[in-house]
């Protein structure tokens, strides 16, 4: 019968992957944080620009 030992080794010896996952989490993030904000002044451009056609397209229909 055989017997393994795993080799033991420190929390610590972990420490730079977790700092990596940690990292790349973050970056991830706000990255995504970054592209939602820029697609919502797109859309408060949009219905701003939307309002303004409305607002010319009434004045023609009440006349």
């Amino acid at each position: 019968m055989h017997i393994v030992l795993l080799q033991a080794t420190l929390p610590a010896a972990n420490l730079p992957f977790l700092f990596a996952a940690f990292t790349v989490a973050w970056v991830a993030f706000f990255a995504y944080a970054f592209f939602v904000s820029r697609r919502q002044q797109e859309l408060r451009k949009e219905i701003a620009e939307l309002r303004r056609t409305l607002e010319q397209q009434e004045p023609e229909d009440a006349s």
